[in-house]
């Protein structure tokens, strides 16, 4: 008589192949029941840690006294991402300060969690460090330091908080050895408003010294990074203009773009020929001119052979950029509102203000020669140009499979052009 003998599914996860179980683990990560399988055996929850703690969240409201506090040292070996959100009470001017003698600067961030916690996770390779607001608080230049200088970190996110918005006489922005990070991200939501509190009583950064911070991490960076996302009030001109940055793809920019900056940007980054995605959502204030990338003879030829994307908040139609851009670059995002913050001190009128129309949006693309383009998105105001703007749309770009437009119609204006693409499928068609 043949017997067959079923093992229980437990002996079967213990005999299981370990890249199978890795992959079952996997599984229940996202569909829950992973802290079941860790109670199986030994070996389970051994296979178990690294995905387990792979992703360490953190909220900070005071200066700890050990990073054991944070996550036990056993489990420091298999961190690979850390978040930590700031919550320090010193960024509140209700509040009196606590753990800095100066508001702007985090007194929560400069504790042993970075100085012993960072150097005991050996398989970490992304910080993100945040703020749920936007107040005016950031990290010092010693704890920005001490967390750049992990050598094995490959990203680096500041979200909400100011790089060195305050040098301390102290500070010296002799940078030492970084580590090779391949991207590095400073960002804010709405930069023109970064806090409710009446500018009276606000505590204001200092961009100059901010850029200067900026100056000396990204002198020590330009080698190795790959995508690269700044503040524009703190843009290290000098920087990036003199460093060659042989491995950038990405650049972003986001902010109130000052006149000279903006005068100067194209000379600034047309040496960096490795560039694939340029994004330049800048804010809309008072005053704010359209955005004239190429003027006059700034330089001799388009100056990026590899660009793909090019993302713009309100470009001007006359813009010499337009009539260089390569045959093949394939994505073009117009997109205005998105920067722009609901404020009462925007009015309709100005809020607009700047907004293209479709007719002067057809001028613009009727410049570029842009045969390969696949990914559009276009905002704008509806005018007497909105058939012809939507029949270039449909004859100019045959690969086209995603469509974002925009469109805000004059009162009166009921009808909406319909013109038919060959290509595109309404999966790919967004209108608002």
């Amino acid at each position: 008589m043949l017997a067959i003998y079923m093992s229980e599914p437990q002996e079967l996860l213990v005999r299981v192949n370990h890249d199978v179980l890795v992959e079952i683990i996997e599984l229940l990560l996202s569909t829950g029941g992973l802290n079941e399988l860790s109670q199986i055996s030994r070996r389970v929850r051994v296979a178990c840690m690294p995905i387990l703690f792979r992703q360490c969240f953190r909220p900070l409201q005071v200066p700890l006294p050990h990073p054991r506090t944070v996550l036990p040292p056993s489990l420091w070996l298999h961190v690979q991402s850390l978040v930590i959100r700031d919550d320090c009470p010193d960024k509140f001017v209700s509040q009196s300060l606590q753990y800095t003698n100066n508001r702007l600067l985090c007194g929560a961030l400069s504790g042993p969690l970075l100085d012993q916690g960072l150097s005991g996770m050996p398989r970490l390779r992304s910080v993100t460090i945040y703020q749920r607001g936007e107040e005016p608080h950031g990290m010092s230049w010693p704890a920005l330091r001490t967390v750049m200088s992990h050598a094995a970190i490959r990203e680096f996110t500041l979200d909400r908080l100011h790089f060195c918005p305050a040098l301390c006489p102290r500070d010296d922005l002799h940078v030492g050895l970084l580590a090779p990070l391949e991207s590095f991200r400073y960002l804010f939501r709405n930069p023109e408003r970064r806090s409710f509190v009446p500018d009276s009583q606000r505590y204001k950064p200092n961009f100059g010294d901010e850029t200067a911070a900026l100056d000396a991490v990204l002198g020590a960076l330009h080698e190795t990074l790959k995508g690269l996302c700044l503040l524009s009030e703190a843009v290290p001109v000098r920087a990036i203009s003199q460093h060659p940055f042989p491995c950038l793809r990405s650049l972003v920019l986001r902010g109130e773009p000052s006149d000279a900056l903006l005068s100067s940007l194209l000379s600034t980054i047309s040496h960096i020929q490795s560039l694939r995605s340029l994004v330049l959502k800048f804010s809309r204030v008072e005053h704010t001119r359209r955005i004239v990338l190429w003027q006059g003879n700034a330089v001799a030829a388009f100056p990026w052979p590899a660009l793909e994307e090019f993302v713009i908040t309100y470009p001007d139609p006359a813009d010499q950029i337009f009539s260089h851009l390569p045959c093949f670059w394939r994505h073009f995002y117009h997109e205005f509102l998105d920067s722009l913050p609901l404020t009462d001190d925007l009015r309709y009128g100005r809020r607009f203000a700047l907004l293209l129309t479709s007719s002067a949006l057809r001028q613009l693309l009727h410049r570029a020669h842009t045969p390969l383009l696949v990914r559009l998105t276009l905002e704008y105001h509806a005018d007497h140009g909105d058939e012809e703007l939507l029949y270039h749309i449909s004859r100019s770009y045959p690969q086209l499979s995603y469509l974002k437009l925009i469109r805000y119609r004059p009162r009166g204006m009921n009808e909406v052009p319909v013109v038919s693409h060959r290509i595109l499928d309404t999966d790919g068609i967004y209108a608002h």
